[in-house]
């Protein structure tokens, strides 16, 4: 469901059902695009936040991840910049994969109409940055710390920036870019309107908004911290050295596209490295120590097909946005509730169903009560182990959930 909050909605309301694109006030020449690529509505997001953005509005907007938030931001900044001239718009976004997307959209719908981006993200040789930036783009899509390394060098200027996103800003001060946020948005001129996109609003990101925004539109989609409802989730309770069996027994019954989550660099790769010992030749590893050229080739192999699992941690997994995962696994549970949004987040995209499974020892029981809280719901447990003398308690009371507490 579509909600824009009473105060900042103009006392406007959307049926998603009567939505067009046309609607919305892109140009025809986006539309065209947008026909061309088989997108024949506009997702809920799309439809309350593109009129406000034209608009001029500064924005908050949540929405789940999978329902089609980059284009709320890079079909209306694309409008705003055509046959204009100079660096005038910039996204931010918390890591490589994400901004490569970001700049895959705007390859799209952008550089037909003479909207050019480039990004600039780390795992990069400078000097092509430098040459990139010499071209004078019209957006520059970056993650904050490779943005910083360039001011710092006195390569670009963000003096006359009109068009501001932070892309999952939440995930951005999970990795501790708030320092970063901070030195670069210090160099944004007052006048520059800026759109906030997060799958949840902790009270960091409040706190962020509150400097950065100037009377903010909201546009929340779905429920807050919430998953799809199309994705069926459930926790297996089993001791630390069940889990290679069982998720090897997971793999062989579940025969669609699987990510599977893992705490470490080092878990990843030792997880990637047992399987592949055991015969499971259709499997992959993401995380950053790879380098960027093998971070992008298991990325592509596992959305062109050519593997079918793949092991993934959470800031290089958060990157991942490809539609049709049949499942998730949370081989280790997240250290942060929010977290487990983001990571179930990658199956049930644009409103296809899927499965998250996670893997809960013993030592888990708080930070499955914690997410429990998070997304105020009991999620589906099973005991896998014949033998668990510390077995958890798989129902918790009715009041579990009346905590003032936010983990965030």
């Amino acid at each position: 469901m579509n909600k824009l909050d009473d105060d900042s909605s103009d006392g406007r309301s959307l049926n998603a059902s009567s939505v067009t694109w046309s609607s919305l006030g892109l140009s025809q020449g986006t539309i065209d695009l947008l026909n061309q690529a088989a997108l024949k509505a506009p997702t809920p997001i799309q439809a309350a936040s593109i009129p406000l953005a034209l608009e001029g509005y500064d924005l908050i907007a949540t929405a789940q991840t999978g329902t089609g938030k980059t284009a709320s931001f890079v079909l209306p900044m694309i409008e705003r910049l055509k046959g204009k001239e100079g660096t005038l718009g910039l996204i931010l976004a918390p890591t490589r994969e994400i901004a490569q997307q970001i700049q895959v959209v705007f390859e799209g719908f952008g550089a037909p109409q003479g909207v050019r981006s480039i990004v600039l993200i780390g795992g990069v040789n400078m000097k092509q940055d430098d040459q990139a930036i010499a071209t004078y783009p019209q957006v520059l899509v970056a993650t904050p710390g490779r943005l910083c390394d360039h001011l710092d060098r006195g390569n670009l200027w963000l003096d006359f920036m009109q068009w501001v996103i932070l892309d999952e800003a939440d995930r951005m001060l999970d990795m501790g870019f708030a320092a970063q946020l901070s030195r670069i948005m210090s160099d944004i001129p007052d006048s520059a309107q800026t759109l906030v996109f997060s799958a949840t609003i902790s009270p960091s990101v409040s706190k962020l908004t509150k400097g950065i925004l100037k009377q903010p539109k909201m546009v929340s989609v779905g429920k807050a911290n919430s998953a799809a409802e199309t994705v069926e989730q459930k926790i297996l309770w089993m001791k630390e050295e069940s889990k290679g069996h069982q998720l090897r027994r997971l793999l062989e019954e579940e025969r669609g596209t699987v990510i599977v989550f893992v705490r470490s660099k080092d878990a990843a790769s030792r997880l990637f490295r047992s399987l592949q010992s055991r015969n499971f030749r259709d499997v992959t590893v993401i995380h950053s120590d790879l380098r960027q050229m093998d971070r992008e080739k298991s990325l592509i192999d596992f959305k062109e097909g050519r593997v079918r699992v793949l092991i993934a941690t959470d800031i290089a997994g958060r990157g991942i946005h490809v539609d049709g995962v049949s499942h998730v696994v949370n081989y280790d549970l997240p250290r942060e509730p929010e977290d487990y949004i983001h990571r179930i987040g990658r199956t049930g995209r644009s409103q296809a169903s899927g499965k998250a499974t996670s893997f809960a020892t013993p030592r888990d029981r708080r930070m499955v009560q914690a997410i429990e809280k998070l997304v105020r719901s009991s999620i589906r447990s099973e005991v896998v182990d014949p033998i668990q003398a510390d077995r958890p308690r798989l129902n918790p009371p009715s009041n579990h959930f009346r905590g003032k507490r936010r983990y965030s």
